[in-house]
């Protein structure tokens, strides 16, 4: 599972350019979510063009709902604390995982 953002035209009301401005590539985006089997085979669900700013968390949390409660999901750092989402944790330094 993985979210991106698209970048689109600047809008020309202020109000629509203050939904669709991203803080983090300056830029007006669009963002979109992807969630894929194992080995990125079949595409299982896609959410587009979901206004920023937008969490990565929270685009998932919106979807959860429609899949199975016992469904586990596998995602990067931006999913963090996610209900059954596994998550990579990073080496601590000179000791093991």
């Amino acid at each position: 599972m993985d979210s991106y953002e698209q970048p689109i035209e600047r809008p020309g009301d202020y109000e629509e350019q203050k939904k669709y401005y991203s803080g983090k590539k300056a830029n007006n985006t669009r963002k979109s979510q992807v969630i894929v089997l194992p080995k990125g085979k079949d595409i299982v669900d896609m959410v587009i063009g979901k206004p920023e700013p937008t969490s990565d968390k929270k685009i998932f949390d919106e979807r959860q709902p429609e899949f199975a409660p016992n469904q586990m999901f596998q995602g990067d750092k931006a999913y963090q604390g996610g209900q059954s989402m596994r998550t990579p944790q990073k080496k601590p330094k000179n000791k093991e995982l």
